[in-house]
């Protein structure tokens, strides 16, 4: 995915609508309610009200209101930092997670998973491994960095400076949780333009009151089709998306013809499109994607690496888990998978 160039902003009285562009596709939409602003992001001090052995969660108080905990270990009245990676909705509780994680641009500092993994490609080998030696230097082995693919071609002191401005900006949440009794904002939900900007930097939203503007870069048609429960591919067939609150499923409906090579290409075009919804949904979890059975191994391994390297590419962090036969377990729940060979993902947590 190229990068964003242009952001679109719909600001009308009941809602706020941002559309993110990139080479004229729109690959991104946040809605914000007026009388609901989003705590996407946040970071808070929170403190443990209640726990769910059975499920493996908790309920934990935040600044407004409660969140579920379910990545963490928890002890009713303990107190921990946690990011709200969901908005309450539908009379149900927003989401929050200890696994914190603090972005600018390409640079991700995650605290809570110790793993450094500098992006670069495989014909960068030599400035992959410097790059990762740096930071080898810079980030303590108990806290991880992930360096997006989008950073391959910045200067090598930039991406080190940008991990460690995060890193002081993770102590400097440290020092100020210590000094706050639960629950308490940390560091407060970005406003919804400001988090745009952060989202692409050196890219000035384009603002409009009148809507018009949404609707002429076609966000518009975008948030329709993302509201659609059946997406048409360009080549023929369609997507048919059903998401439920533990995970999405996305199920490939292509045409008949077209030959081995044709049913392949097919087949990589609409897990390319599968990618595309999750990110315009704002799809979270576990997302199933029942792709038409392949029975060849080798070309079914190439449309894989082929949808890793697109996910890879996307500053929302997406796992391709890869394809099951039966059952698809992850950190959170266990969902059982369809009959035929299906390519399991863990989304990412966007804002809407």
């Amino acid at each position: 995915m190229p990068p964003v160039d242009r952001i679109v902003v719909d600001r009308a009285p009941w809602a706020t609508r941002v559309a993110f562009l990139a080479a004229g596709e729109v690959v991104e939409l946040w809605i914000e309610g007026a009388d609901r602003p989003s705590l996407l992001g946040g970071v808070a001090l929170a403190r443990v009200t209640a726990t769910i052995p059975r499920l493996g969660a908790a309920i934990v108080a935040i600044p407004d209101g409660e969140a579920l905990l379910s990545d963490h270990p928890a002890v009713e009245g303990g107190r921990l930092l946690v990011q709200i990676a969901r908005d309450a909705s539908g009379g149900k509780r927003a989401v929050a997670r200890a696994a914190v994680e603090l972005a600018d641009g390409a640079v991700v500092l995650t605290p809570a998973q110790a793993r450094h993994r500098p992006g670069g490609g495989d014909r960068r080998q030599a400035r992959r491994a410097a790059l990762r030696s740096a930071l080898a230097a810079l980030i303590p082995q108990d806290i991880g960095l992930v360096v997006r693919s989008a950073a391959a071609d910045l200067p090598q002191d930039s991406v080190i400076a940008t991990a460690d401005g995060l890193l002081r900006r993770w102590h400097d949440l440290e020092a100020k949780a210590r000094s706050l009794e639960p629950p308490a904002w940390v560091a407060p939900p970005a406003p919804l333009l400001e988090a745009a900007r952060a989202l692409a930097p050196g890219v000035e939203p384009e603002v409009d009151d009148s809507g018009r503007l949404f609707e002429a870069c076609g966000a518009g048609d975008a948030l329709e089709a993302a509201l659609a429960r059946r997406v048409p591919l360009a080549g023929g067939g369609e997507l048919v998306v059903d998401a439920a609150e533990a995970a999405s499923l996305i199920d490939v409906n292509l045409p008949s013809g077209g030959g081995r090579e044709g049913f392949r290409r097919a087949n990589e075009a609409a897990g390319l499109e599968a990618l595309r919804q999750m990110r315009l949904r704002g799809l979270r979890g576990t997302v199933l994607l029942d792709l038409p059975r392949m029975t060849d191994r080798a070309a079914r391994a190439r449309l894989l690496e082929r949808i890793r390297e697109a996910a890879a590419q996307d500053p929302t962090p997406v796992r391709v888990l890869g394809w099951t036969p039966a059952a698809c377990w992850n950190s959170c729940a266990r969902v059982r998978a369809a009959r035929w060979p299906t390519a399991c993902w863990r989304g990412g947590t966007p804002r809407a």
